[in-house]
C-alpha cells in the first residue's frame, strides 16, 4: 500500500492517535498527586521513627505547606467554593471524601439562601465534557472496529486496532477522577445527615464571619 493511499484511508486514526497522545502526555506532565500522595505518606512514616524534635517539625511543616497548597481556596476568589469545602470536609466524618478531589467536588455543590445543596450531576461541567467524551469514544470504536471486521487490508486492520487501545486507554485515564467524584457525590448523599452536618457547619461559618466583620466596624 502506498503511503499517500494509507494517509488518505487513515488519515482520521493518525490525528486521533497524535491528538489523545498529546493530551495524555499533557495531563501527565500536570498532574502532581502521586508525587503528593508519596511525599505524605513518607513524611507519615518517617514521624512515627524516633526522630529529633527539629525534624519532626520539618516534616510536620512540609505535609502542612503541601495540604495547604492542595486545598486553599483563597487564590480562587470564590468564597462560596471555599465554605462549601470547609463544610463537606467538617461533616465528612466517614472520611470519604479525597482531600486531592476535594478542588473538584465542590462544583457538585452550590450555596442557595445560606445552604449546600446539591447540584444535577448532568449540569456539572466535567461530567457534560465526560459524557460528550464517551460519546465521541464509542463512536470512533465502533467505526475501527468496523474496519477491523471488514477492511481486506491488514494494514488498516492493524491501524484501527491501535486506534480503538490508544482511545480506550486515554478515555479511562481521563474517566477515573470523575468517575471517583461521581462517587463521592453519590456517598455523601447517600448518608442521610451527611448534607445536615455540612448546613450546621456552614452556618458557624457564616455567624462567625458575620461576627468578624462586626468586630471590625
Amino acid at each position: 500500500m502506498e503511503l499517500i493511499t494509507l494517509l488518505d484511508t487513515n488519515w482520521l486514526n493518525f490525528l486521533i492517535i497524535f491528538a489523545l497522545s498529546f493530551l495524555w502526555f499533557f495531563n501527565r506532565k500536570r498532574s502532581s498527586n502521586q508525587y503528593f500522595d508519596n511525599i505524605i505518606k513518607y513524611a507519615d512514616i518517617l514521624e512515627k521513627t524516633p526522630k529529633p524534635k527539629y525534624q519532626k517539625d520539618y516534616l510536620n511543616n512540609i505535609k502542612s505547606k503541601l495540604l495547604w497548597d492542595k486545598v486553599c481556596f483563597y487564590q480562587t476568589g470564590d468564597m462560596n467554593k471555599e465554605r462549601i469545602a470547609i463544610s463537606l470536609i467538617n461533616a465528612d466524618i466517614k472520611n470519604v471524601i479525597n482531600l486531592l478531589q476535594l478542588n473538584s467536588l465542590t462544583q457538585y455543590f452550590c450555596i442557595r439562601q445560606n445552604k449546600i445543596t446539591p447540584v444535577n450531576p448532568f449540569l456539572v461541567k466535567e461530567v457534560i465534557l465526560l459524557c460528550v467524551g464517551f460519546i465521541l469514544a464509542f463512536i470512533m470504536v465502533i467505526s475501527n472496529l468496523d474496519t477491523v471486521f471488514r477492511s481486506s487490508s491488514m494494514i488498516n486492520i492493524i491501524i484501527a486496532a491501535i486506534t480503538i487501545f490508544i482511545i480506550l486507554l486515554i478515555a479511562t485515564q481521563f474517566a477515573i477522577a470523575p468517575l471517583k467524584r461521581l462517587n463521592t457525590y453519590r456517598l455523601i448523599l447517600k448518608d442521610d445527615t451527611f448534607l445536615k452536618r455540612a448546613n450546621d457547619q456552614l452556618i458557624c461559618i457564616i455567624q462567625e464571619n458575620n461576627n468578624s466583620n462586626s468586630s471590625f466596624e
